[in-house]
Formats: structure tokens, sequence, C-alpha cells
């Protein structure tokens, strides 16, 4: 009887452990992120927290600047816009991600995104 308790608790916290693993992976890659700036010809990503991100184009017609939340998905970064859809020209004259999917590699910005600045100016 001691023995089947002892490995049922054993499994369950095996389990629990694993279970956690991918979120504790996460927010590591997150942690490991805060400070430093990514780049490409036209953007700058810099992270500022384990979920902000500020960003600027770089050049382009349009310099574009603000800030998003970002999620971490394994090594891919995710950033959606902040309204959860695209706005018309007239709701906002902050500039935004309207989406972002990519990975970070050497100081480099591997990812297709799209940005909207004011009077649907995009990037």
């Amino acid at each position: 009887m001691k023995k089947s308790l002892l490995i049922i608790s054993l499994c369950a916290f095996i389990f629990s452990c694993s279970k956690d693993l991918p979120e504790n992976q996460s927010t590591q890659n997150s942690t490991r992120l805060i400070g430093k700036t990514f780049s490409t010809q036209s953007l700058s990503l810099t992270f500022t927290s384990s979920d902000s991100v500020s960003f600027q184009t770089k050049n382009t017609l349009y310099l574009l600047k603000g800030k998003s939340k970002y999620e971490m998905n394994n090594d891919t970064i995710v950033i959606k816009s902040p309204y959860g859809k695209r706005l018309k020209p007239n709701e906002t004259t902050d500039s935004y991600i309207l989406s972002f999917i990519g990975y970070l590699r050497n100081d480099r910005i591997e990812a297709t995104f799209f940005i909207i600045g004011p009077e649907e100016k995009e990037q």
C-alpha cells in the first residue's frame, strides 16, 4: 500500500513539473531579453520588461515608434495589435504593431511584421 501511494505521488509530481516546464522556459526567455535591442534595416525592437517591447522604424519615409506587449512561444516572438483589430485612420494617432511573428538571432530580427502609423502610414 505504501509503495503504490509513493509511486502515485511520484508520478503526480513528475507530471506537474513537466507541465510547468514550457511556461518556465518561456519566462526565462523573456527575462533573458530585457534591456536588449534587436534590429533589421527597417525596424528596431528594445525589450523593456518581460512582456513589453518598444519599437522604432528606421531608414523609411515615415519614422514610427511606440510600445507594445509581446509573448514568447518557445523561440517565437508574437506581438499582436494592442487594440485586437486594425483601427480606422481616425481612431488613433499612435503607431502600433498590427502583427509580428518572428525569431531573434544574433541581435537580428527574422520576422514578418506589419506596423500602422498615424493616418495609415504603413511599413
